[in-house]
């Protein structure tokens, strides 16, 4: 009999209570976990996820190794690029760019090292979790760290499945609002159109909108795939190989969207901080 616990990790509210109770509960039973994290604390600091740093880590690693090989092999003449490795960097590249001018405005280059970043950053994680992590687990009843001796079993699942990381982008997206909105307005022009633009009244709400616009783009990833986790478990559980493969492509296309939306809904919020600038000249 197969037991399926869902437990968002430490770092999401659980106690190490709960944490003990799951591994008892799994007593001889093959079991499977999501949202489970290796809690590392740190005295004087607190405690964070070792996995989500991890895997963060070596997916803006990989990022780098890729495109860094595949500018070493860019031709300075498109004509002459025989492996077409040009003509996918540059569909990347202006991919971004429309994200960027149709949201920011005609002067995208400042901003196109964010949102692209944070665009592919998002898109490698949430495609790697789609790689058969999870069904080593279910197959063979032990997941792949714990066969290596790892301290955790350190299965793979997308920083972007973590509240913490998720918050973290969205944090990084209010400051960059709030930067170029001040680069481009001064801080009293940024405020004045900002928060103390007519009516007076609506000060407090828009406030209150810096909260919850981060809250939003950290809560919309993290829940759409957290979710997305939880059907292709459930699925492989059921079904093993079959409906899972025929619902991959569907994973991708989800992934790829969330990763845009997350781009799309940044590059929007930087715009509005720019656009303040225009209307106020």
């Amino acid at each position: 009999m197969t037991s399926f616990m869902i437990a968002q990790g430490e770092g999401h509210g659980a106690t190490a209570g709960m944490t003990a109770h799951g591994a008892a509960h799994h007593g001889g039973e093959s079991g499977i976990t999501l949202g489970q994290h290796w809690v590392q604390s740190v005295p004087g600091v607190g405690s964070f996820h070792v996995d989500t740093v991890v895997y963060a880590g070596l997916v803006m690693l990989a990022l780098l190794a890729v495109f860094g090989l595949l500018a070493r092999t860019l031709s300075p003449e498109p004509h002459e690029d025989p492996n077409g490795t040009g003509s996918v960097i540059e569909l990347l590249v202006e991919f971004c760019l429309k994200i960027v001018r149709d949201f920011i405005g005609v002067d995208a280059k400042p901003y196109l090292w964010y949102i692209g970043s944070v665009f592919m950053f998002i898109l490698a994680s949430n495609w790697l979790a789609l790689l058969p992590w999870k069904a080593w687990e279910i197959w063979v009843g032990r997941p792949l760290g714990a066969v290596l001796g790892a301290p955790h079993p350190l299965v793979y699942e997308a920083p972007t499945a973590d509240l913490n990381m998720t918050l973290a982008m969205a944090i990084v997206t209010l400051v960059l609002y709030w930067y170029f909105g001040v680069l481009h307005n001064g801080a009293t022009g940024f405020l004045a159109h900002h928060w103390f633009a007519k009516p007076a009244l609506l000060a407090p709400l828009r406030m209150l909108e810096d909260v919850t616009r981060p809250l939003s783009l950290a809560l919309r990833l993290f829940a759409n795939m957290t979710a997305g986790h939880v059907i292709g478990l459930v699925l492989l559980m059921l079904t093993y190989f079959v409906v899972p493969s025929i619902l991959l492509p569907l994973e991708l296309f989800v992934g790829a969207i969330q990763a845009f939306v997350f781009a799309v809904l940044s590059a929007s919020y930087i715009g509005t901080a720019v656009a303040d600038h225009s209307h106020a000249h």
